[in-house]
């Protein structure tokens, strides 16, 4: 139940900074690039903290480390599409 709690938290967290920061772009015209890169990584860890609690911990096997570093290779994803978003003149477009 901890475990849920803490993703449920985390996703809410990180979701409130991720809505500041486009916020703060749209008001101000800047933005947080390390909030734009990470913030979607620590929603997509507590998405999958939350439908598998038991997976919270240091991965022992070779099969929870493949699912740990496929979720963190998602959220960097994410992270890397909303920032992507937010300055696409970063990119040379």
């Amino acid at each position: 139940m901890r475990t849920r709690i803490f993703a449920l938290l985390l996703i809410l967290v990180c979701g409130a900074l991720i809505y500041y920061n486009w916020y703060q772009l749209q008001s101000e015209g800047r933005y947080s690039m390390k909030l734009a890169t990470f913030g979607p990584v620590c929603v997509v860890g507590g998405v999958f903290l939350l439908l598998f609690p038991s997976k919270v911990g240091k991965p022992n096997t070779t099969g929870d480390k493949v699912i740990t570093l496929g979720v963190l290779g998602i959220g960097l994803l994410a992270g890397l599409v909303n920032w992507y978003l937010m300055d696409p003149g970063f990119f040379g477009r």
